[in-house]
């Protein structure tokens, strides 16, 4: 016990709770100076505020993937599917790019239900080789997953 009543502080350095802590006497109180671990560092963090939307449901939320693709590999003639499986509301709206440019094959099937975005291509030629996007966004937010597709050569 100190002379006012309350416990002594740990030793100088002494490590608590995780935190190694140093203790300075200043006018005979005990004050407690948090020391950083070497093996933590410190982060800056920013914080801000989501526009409110006043036409907004209280029930919206942004989208969502529940499961989604990977890479591809598939020899030349081949079928190459790419699904995902998404939720938000309201219904995000989904749409694919290929090579980070808007897809405009021809030949691309494009599947798009209450839940599932979907690509298939059914023969795949040299030309449909490349880096897959879906972007899926709706008044709340956005979310978006890539995959390659890639020729099998074994």
């Amino acid at each position: 016990m100190n002379g006012h009543g309350y416990p002594s502080p740990p030793n100088n350095g002494a490590y608590t709770n995780g935190l190694s802590v140093d203790t300075h006497e200043e006018n005979g109180v005990y004050r407690p100076v948090a020391q950083r671990s070497p093996l933590t560092k410190q982060v800056n963090q920013l914080a801000y505020e989501i526009p409110h939307n006043k036409y907004a449901n209280p029930w919206s939320y942004a989208p969502e993937f529940l499961k989604v693709f990977g890479d591809v590999r598939v020899h030349v003639g081949g079928r190459a599917v790419f699904d995902c499986v998404l939720l938000g509301s309201p219904r995000p709206k989904v749409f694919w790019l290929f090579n980070g440019e808007k897809m405009r094959f021809t030949d691309v099937n494009v599947e798009d239900t209450s839940d599932l975005c979907r690509i298939v291509i059914p023969h795949v030629q040299p030309y449909h080789y490349g880096y897959y996007t879906v972007v899926c966004e709706n008044e709340v937010g956005r979310a978006v997953t890539n995959a390659s597709l890639m020729p099998d050569d074994e």
